[in-house]
């Protein structure tokens, strides 16, 4: 079953998007840019606790890591931001690679499905997470306003299965953000 879901997956990103993208993209990123790239200096993370409010910044393609399919240069769910419930998030999202890639904060549970679905929470989303864009920056915030396990997740069909995502928890038992990185 697993594999005809990623089949399915990888049929519905070849037939979604335009035929440019199965000739260039082939899940290979040109890792000379994304070295280049990942030299430059970034702050991925932080948090003023008096006004609840966390800062990140969430790239995709950081690196070669998944073949360029990651966050921050971490993929399968090996990054993890914790955010107190209430609090708001501010992202601002980056795309270091020509392919298309897109940010959506869903149900973790959702994240190995070729289609992601919407974002859970109001507005935790780049601009058409579906179609993405390549080499694009965005801006977004959203409140998270409910407890649970959540991921940052590629939208564009299949990246996310194929693992492009990060994890996101968020739990009312929680006084201040942090950001971890699993060994």
């Amino acid at each position: 079953m697993k594999h005809l879901t990623l089949l399915l997956g990888l049929v519905c990103a070849i037939t979604l998007v335009p035929s440019v993208y199965a000739e260039d993209h082939k899940h290979h990123h040109h890792e000379g840019d994304l070295k280049k790239n990942s030299d430059k200096k970034v702050t991925f993370f932080k948090q003023d606790a008096e006004k609840k409010t966390v800062y990140m910044t969430v790239i995709a393609a950081y690196n070669a890591v998944n073949f360029g399919m990651n966050f921050n240069g971490h993929a399968k769910g090996k990054a993890i931001y914790k955010v107190p419930t209430g609090w708001t998030v501010h992202i601002k999202f980056e795309n270091w690679s020509p392919v298309p890639h897109s940010l959506v904060i869903v149900e973790e549970d959702r994240v190995r499905r070729p289609q992601v679905g919407e974002a859970y929470f109001e507005g935790a989303n780049s601009p058409n997470p579906t179609m993405a864009t390549a080499a694009k920056e965005a801006s977004f915030s959203f409140v998270v306003d409910e407890a649970g396990d959540f991921a940052f997740a590629c939208g564009f069909p299949a990246h996310s299965a194929n693992g492009q995502w990060i994890k996101l928890e968020v739990s009312d038992d929680f006084n201040k953000a942090e950001y971890l990185l699993e060994e």
